[in-house]
């Protein structure tokens, strides 16, 4: 993956990079619950985490070059969209043409 698509943390006192598997551990951003309930709709209206295993957005560091304390706070944004008509396999038929 180029190093230009991956956004780095900065630490506020002297510029020191960190790539953000540095700061947080893997799945802390996204968390992983071992129960979801959702309404009649499909929205979900409650979630239970195990312990150690919530979603984490906040994480204090002392940095490794300036020895200074700074917080990194996450921002997760998540984008979705239609599958092209030509890989959506729950149709029964499809239209090659343009």
């Amino acid at each position: 993956m180029k190093t230009s698509q991956i956004k780095f943390i900065k630490c506020p006192h002297c510029g020191y990079e960190y790539h953000p598997g540095e700061l947080f551990l893997p799945g802390e951003l996204i968390g992983q619950p071992n129960q979801i309930l959702r309404d009649q709709e499909g929205k979900i209206v409650y979630v239970d985490y195990p312990e150690y295993k919530e979603l984490t957005t906040k994480t204090d560091y002392i940095c490794d070059n300036c020895n200074k304390p700074f917080i990194v706070e996450a921002t997760v944004t998540y984008k979705s969209s239609e599958q092209e008509e030509a890989l959506d396999f729950n149709t029964q038929e499809t239209s090659l043409l343009d």
